[in-house]
């Protein structure tokens, strides 16, 4: 087994650890974040950025939107933010629904966050099939 094997091996693990790491803290949060409540969107603001491709030099331009939202919780008022590209879904006062976690109440998961969950599922379906092509390639 060469180097490039191994350094590839650990490579597809290290993204392994990553993503199953991300996939159980979406779903801890899922599970501990208990209390309903809502958010209320503070503001939102836009700013044009531009990408350019190292292969192509091809530059794209998109305009990223912060959104600052408020909840309360035990009396408690807890700012947060939320970042979106080339079109966000929320205005100033919006509100949505949220949980809290009543332990650590800054911890909060919203209907959104499934969404991240199965592509990282997703992710880790990809993973699989490359390490079938990894075995493959040992033997």
């Amino acid at each position: 087994m060469s180097i490039g094997m191994i350094f590839l091996g650990l490579l597809l693990l290290f993204f392994h650890l990553i993503t199953i790491y991300f996939v159980f803290d979406g779903f801890r949060k899922l599970i501990v974040c208990t209390v309903k409540s809502f958010g209320r969107v503070v503001s939102v603001t836009s700013e044009e950025k531009r990408r350019k491709d190292s292969q192509t030099g091809k530059t794209t331009y998109y305009t990223e939107y912060a959104v600052q939202y408020e909840y309360e919780y035990n009396g408690q008022r807890y700012l947060n933010k939320m970042f979106y590209n080339d079109h966000c879904i929320y205005s100033d006062g919006d509100s949505f629904e949220i949980k809290i976690n009543p332990r650590k109440p800054e911890d909060i998961w919203m209907r959104k966050d499934i969404k991240n969950i199965v592509i990282l599922i997703c992710f880790l379906v990809l993973l699989g099939f490359f390490d079938l092509m990894y075995i493959a390639s040992l033997f």
